[in-house]
């Protein structure tokens, strides 16, 4: 009787009985090469099936389901990678699951092909000690990520190395004047392949110019791992200017002092790095200037000076601040600062649209600061910055060059503050206005210190009166260059007359920008960095006095003729089409 039973049971489970089955009959691990283009899995059937699991390349090329026997065809994607690629499909049916692996081998590793140096060129006698090498990219046949060990030497025994991922390096030691080089570069890919230019040789020369590009490293970031880039170009500059310890030099040296001289810029130095990038002008001083030394300043309707990025003054007016310059070859250069140039280079057409790095918010060169040295003796200074956060500060060589470089850029540009002083002859915001602020208060963190409102409980800086400790803060009518309808939070600052302080409010949107950027959160819109520890950190300076409420600066003394406040800033809105 056991033995008919059995019988009967293999019958009814039979592809010839009623029972449902489904089957693969094709092998249920299958292995490709890294070229296979298709596959197929052999269905044996009576029931209801489908197939599941396929990924981007591995495809369906027939019916992924049926109720009688077939064949499933698979269209596989060559493999161009190294490493295996794995599908997990699966045969479902009432009957239960089928699995079906299919794999695809990776592709063998072709090494890259090798760099070709380009500069210091073989044999170079007039090279600099502090050289940028260059290097024609190398090619990878399996488009591996390639990466570049650079290898200088004196005696081709002893090599140093510089790891980078870019075809150039900007060389931060100093070279032997005199002393005769060798470099190299290796290429490699990441999967042991790997590639080596032939060796070149230069001389270090004895007298120095600094070159075109050429990337000087003023100040190092110490503290953070999201170093802020201060990027200080020059206009204006001829060769005679650009000797190392020359002109230049001594300029953004300058800069870099008056831009940490103010709190509280000075005790977070350590979270920016500095540097200068080289270029060279035809002639010095700046469109409608009064020349590098003052010469011109009875001619200044005509002087034209050819310079390397245009920087212009406001020609109808002598005591005018307005200024502007090429944009665009600002943010190139800015770009050859290391790890500056992400995405794609910064272009604008003649509809004022912007394209590029500069649309990214969470792009460096919307998180850095590029000031504009103008070797010029013009009293002047204009910042523009975008509503994504870039920012340019045009700064003269006038005798208020470093007050002038505070609040253009420390002020305007870094911390999108607004200016603090006001015009008699302004009047109130119109309606247009008034949602222009507001977008701006919004959607770019403008205005930290500047208010519509003077409710002191609802004000921005409502957080400041509520502590106590900061009995200077309240409301002030007069900013953004009215009398009327806009409140500063103290009656004098930095953003009024340029002196060396920043009110409570600036202060905190400096703090707060700062820690945004070199905590990583640079394309973080809702990070708010807390009062409560900005007050512990925040170095208010006890000998600063408040003075009477300036409602002019056209009816305070404390201005003098030759210098009244700079021009408002130039918020150019890139974020909106």
């Amino acid at each position: 009787m056991f033995a008919v039973m059995a019988g009967l049971f293999a019958f009814s489970c039979s592809k010839g009985g009623d029972e449902p089955f489904v089957e693969v009959t094709s092998d249920r691990t299958m292995v490709f090469g890294a070229d296979a283009t298709e596959g197929y899995i052999d269905i044996s059937a009576n029931t209801d099936w489908n197939v599941t699991g396929f990924n981007t390349w591995c495809t369906p090329g027939s019916a992924t389901s049926g109720k009688t026997s077939a064949r499933v065809k698979l269209v596989l994607t060559p493999n161009t990678g190294h490493d295996v690629q794995v599908a997990e499909l699966k045969v479902n049916s009432s009957v239960g699951t089928v699995p079906v692996t299919v794999k695809m081998g990776g592709v063998d590793n072709v090494p890259p092909t090798a760099p070709v140096p380009t500069a210091p060129a073989d044999q170079a006698t007039d090279v600099r000690t502090s050289p940028t090498f260059t290097w024609e990219a190398s090619t990878d046949a399996n488009g591996d990520v390639i990466t570049y060990v650079l290898y200088v030497s004196k005696d081709q025994q002893t090599w140093d190395s510089y790891n980078t991922r870019e075809t150039s390096y900007v060389f931060e030691s100093k070279l032997d004047k005199g002393a005769k080089y060798y470099w190299k570069v290796t290429a490699k890919d990441g999967y042991g392949g790997e590639a080596t230019s032939p060796v070149v040789s230069f001389t270090v020369n004895n007298e120095e110019v600094r070159s075109e590009g050429e990337v000087m490293v003023m100040e190092k970031n110490t503290e953070s791992p999201n170093a802020i880039n201060v990027i200080i170009l020059g206009d204006g500059f001829i060769e005679e200017d650009l000797t190392v310890g020359g002109v230049f030099d001594r300029a953004a040296k300058a800069a870099t002092d008056a831009f940490f001289d103010i709190e509280p810029y000075r005790s977070h130095r350590t979270k920016f790095n500095v540097y200068a990038v080289v270029s060279e002008s035809q002639q010095r001083g700046g469109k409608y200037g009064f020349g590098y030394d003052g010469s011109q300043k009875n001619n200044y309707q005509t002087f034209l000076p050819n310079t390397s990025f245009s920087t212009t003054f406001t020609k109808e007016n002598n005591y005018s601040t307005g200024m502007s310059c090429d944009y665009v070859k600002c943010f190139r250069y800015a770009r050859m600062v290391p790890g500056m140039k992400v995405g794609d280079d910064v272009t604008t057409d003649p509809q004022g649209y912007w394209y590029g790095a500069i649309t990214n918010k969470a792009n460096p060169i919307n998180n850095c600061v590029i000031i504009v040295v103008v070797n010029d003796k013009r009293y002047a200074g204009t910042c523009s910055f975008w509503g994504s956060g870039a920012c340019i500060g045009m700064c003269p060589m006038s005798d208020a060059y470093e007050p002038t470089l505070r609040h253009e850029v420390g002020g305007h540009g870094f911390a999108k503050l607004g200016d603090e002083y006001s015009y008699a002859s302004t009047p109130p915001m119109t309606a247009e206005e008034k949602a222009s602020f507001e977008y701006w208060e919004k959607n770019c963190e403008a205005y930290k210190n500047l208010s519509l409102t003077d409710d002191l409980s609802t004000i921005k800086w409502k957080a400041f009166i509520d502590d106590g400790g900061y009995p200077e803060v309240r409301a002030y009518e007069g900013g953004d260059t009215r009398t009327m309808g806009v409140w500063r939070p103290e009656q004098i600052s930095c953003m009024i007359d340029n002196r060396s302080y920043f009110n409570g409010p600036s202060r905190y949107a400096i703090i707060h920008r700062i820690m945004k950027l070199s905590s990583g959160n640079a394309g973080n819109d809702n990070y708010v960095f807390p009062f409560s520890e900005f007050k512990k950190i925040d170095r208010k300076d006890p000998n600063v006095a408040n003075g009477n409420s300036r409602r002019s600066w056209e009816t305070f003394g404390g201005f003098d003729a030759d210098r009244p406040p700079l021009g408002r800033p130039v918020m150019i809105d890139n974020l909106r089409k």
